[in-house]
């Protein structure tokens, strides 16, 4: 039998916690310049929402002989089943996207493994007519088929692809998602535990809330440190990060910067347009994402410049890695078709003693840097002098 005190209270604190969400948004659900991973996680707090309202209307007409009743019953617990299928695989998409940031990859993929939910949406749509996953009985009453398993094992199979996926990638990627993914599970997988043992009560989507708003937290978190154009760690999570480093000195491994300023990035803005120098900063961040991967952290700095920050034991190390960034941009000029060329200006240097502040260390690889590229222009590599020494002065000037 039903608790349905304890039902209507677990989804009535689920849909509260959900609304603060919603009402916590910085950005209006209907922006048509919001970002997709946003869009996909405002659509998962939604459909959350529909389930917490739809379930308690089930529950609350279920068994009611009134007329249309039966037909409302059918309807309203189909689109639970579908609601749950597609609750899981944008969970799924949303994982891809947050760790590769790669639409391409999300149109290639996702098509097939859209296929399982798929599947369950049909048999959904077929139990409007005869029973499939579930019956409503001539009482109006719901009861499970045999086949009632199969809707949940392809959630579940879902959240679990999701979990898999973080956990593989998250060292390659650099990504932050492994705890916050934990976070998110942990309360759907206890109340699913407390829902089996305790039947009659409906936790599931109370947990299902509770880890939409740790994974909110979590977001909200990120924004402060994260570089939405590049996708890159910003320069004020840099600047803690080599606090971090001088107050905590490593005498086994130096740490090394690298610095990358986009050649000509200027005359992409003139001639493309900010959308396709945006487009630009957000193919670097890409770049430096796939070229580093767990051997340093990558950070936009500012503009056009990048640093990526490594603990060596050899010179070797950073030179491999400035070879690496530059197969990569290579690869990407030959195999994308933009109307622009990436190319970097690079210098590098190491932080060799805890007597040298960070802006000495900061300055010195950012002068290295300039000297690449003043050769560059020397070499007619780079046409107008005149810019790379304005831009110098500009980064020098004191703000």
């Amino acid at each position: 039998m039903f608790n349905f005190p304890a039902i209507y209270i677990a989804n009535g604190t689920a849909i509260m916690l959900l609304l603060v969400i919603l009402l916590s948004s910085k950005r209006p659900l209907s922006h048509r310049h919001g970002l997709f991973e946003e869009k996909i996680f405002y659509a998962m707090v939604i459909l959350n929402i529909m389930q917490c309202l739809i379930e308690s209307a089930v529950l609350f007409w279920d068994g009611n002989m009134g007329y249309g009743y039966h037909t409302l019953l059918l309807v309203l617990n189909d689109i639970l089943f579908i609601n749950n299928i597609v609750f899981a695989y944008l969970w799924v998409i949303y994982v891809d996207y947050k760790l590769f940031t790669n639409m391409k990859r999300i149109k290639r993929i996702y098509p097939f493994v859209a296929i399982p939910a798929v599947l369950i949406i049909i048999g959904c749509l077929i139990n409007l007519v005869t029973p499939v996953f579930f019956a409503v009985d001539e009482y109006n009453i719901y009861q499970r088929t045999d086949l009632y398993i199969i809707p949940y094992a392809v959630t579940y199979f879902y959240l679990a692809y999701g979990m898999i996926l973080i956990y593989l990638y998250r060292k390659k990627l650099h990504k932050y998602l492994f705890l916050p993914a934990i976070l998110f599970m942990i309360p759907i997988i206890i109340g699913s535990m407390l829902q089996f043992f305790f039947y009659g009560y409906s936790l599931v989507w109370l947990g299902v809330a509770v880890g939409m708003n740790s994974l909110f937290v979590n977001v909200q978190n990120e924004a402060s440190y994260v570089d939405k154009l590049s996708g890159l760690l910003n320069r004020q999570y840099l600047n803690n990060m080599l606090l971090m480093y001088s107050e905590h000195w490593d005498t086994t491994r130096v740490l090394a910067g690298i610095m990358l300023d986009i050649d000509g990035f200027k005359s992409i803005n003139d001639r493309f347009g900010h959308l396709v120098g945006d487009d630009a900063i957000s193919i670097t961040g890409k770049i430096l994402r796939k070229s580093v991967g767990n051997k340093g952290v990558s950070f936009r700095f500012g503009g056009d410049e990048f640093i990526i920050l490594m603990q060596v034991s050899s010179q070797k190390e950073i030179t491999d890695m400035i070879d690496i960034i530059k197969t990569q941009t290579t690869l990407f000029n030959e195999s994308e078709k933009k109307p622009y060329k990436i190319n970097f200006s690079i210098g590098y240097s190491t932080y060799k003693s805890k007597h040298e502040s960070i802006d000495d260390f900061l300055n010195k690889i950012d002068a290295y840097m300039y000297e690449d590229k003043n050769r560059k222009i020397c070499e007619g590599i780079l046409p107008d002098r005149r810019d790379a020494l304005n831009k110098r002065n500009e980064v020098s000037a004191p703000h």
